[in-house]
């Protein structure tokens, strides 16, 4: 969908790019949120509020997995670092 889908697009790609990287971060914050949560979660309901965090922990890494997916077919380049998540969300 590269080619195709930058004509689709048209001029806003690399706005669309932006906006998508603004996306991913967001979603690799959110995963890792919720994963260090689930490791860190204590008292007498631990066991069952870190599978529930370990849930959507894995809905954020999906979402990311799709928004990085699509990324790559614009032509685009996913973030790659903690530090441009922070910088971009």
């Amino acid at each position: 969908m590269g080619t195709k889908g930058r004509k689709i697009v048209g001029k806003q790609v690399d706005k669309l790019v932006e906006m998508l990287n603004q996306a991913l971060a967001d979603e690799w914050l959110a995963y890792y949120q919720y994963w260090v949560g689930a490791k860190v979660v204590k008292g007498p309901m631990r066991e069952a509020a870190a599978a529930e965090l370990l849930q959507h922990a894995t809905e954020e890494l999906g979402h990311a997995e799709l928004l990085a997916n699509r990324l790559i077919q614009l032509g685009g380049t996913p973030l790659l670092t903690p530090q441009d998540w922070y910088e971009m969300t």
